[in-house]
């Protein structure tokens, strides 16, 4: 009997053993959340990002939508292989997923902007009062998709502050795609 429980120790011990050889060094993430179109999103981000398995929130720069989390891939990914490890962009796919399910899809990772020989500016556009967070939702959903659009945020008195690539996207397509918004009236610029 004392053999067999020296045994069942000692086979305890390996599987520890190979399990903390196989442990996955944790990684930093930094990817561009959309999502973040008033500043009381922030903290709904922050309660988010602990639900998920093996992330933990760093920082986050809301003027850029800039967010940095600490990532153990072996929990994240659910299988782990220390010969292989998922690539960084299978960590940040799957950080996204499950982003996006935990947050009922209100909130996505996108890649950093990419370099851009012109750097970002800064535009506003005054939208007409948006006294509701859905208003204010829907301002920044009609325009998040459109491509050089790095950051968005609409405030309640109803300007839409948008961080946008020069190259890419000018006032003027902000404005058409705010015209598109259902129920929206735009005020003369």
């Amino acid at each position: 009997m004392r053999h067999l429980l020296k045994l069942a120790w000692v086979g305890l011990l390996i599987v520890g053993l190979v399990t903390i050889l196989q442990a996955a060094p944790t990684v930093e993430v930094s990817r561009r959340v959309s999502g973040l179109f008033e500043p009381s999103r922030v903290d709904d981000l922050r309660a988010v990002v602990p639900t998920l398995p093996g992330v933990e929130w760093v920082s986050l720069d809301f003027a850029s939508t800039v967010v940095v989390l600490r990532v153990d891939p072996a929990q994240l990914m659910g299988s782990y292989n220390a010969k292989r490890p998922p690539s960084d962009e299978q960590l940040a796919r799957r950080l996204d997923e499950q982003l996006a399910s935990a947050s009922n899809r209100t909130f996505s990772l996108k890649p950093l902007a990419s370099a851009s020989a012109v750097p970002a500016v800064v535009v506003e556009v005054k939208t007409g009062l948006l006294d509701c967070r859905g208003c204010r939702y829907a301002v920044y959903n009609g325009v998040s998709r459109l491509d050089g659009l790095e950051s968005a945020t609409v405030t309640t008195d109803g300007r839409l502050i948008a961080r946008i690539d020069p190259a890419k996207l000018d006032q003027k397509a902000l404005l058409a795609a705010l015209k598109k918004v259902k129920g929206l009236e735009i005020p003369a610029q």
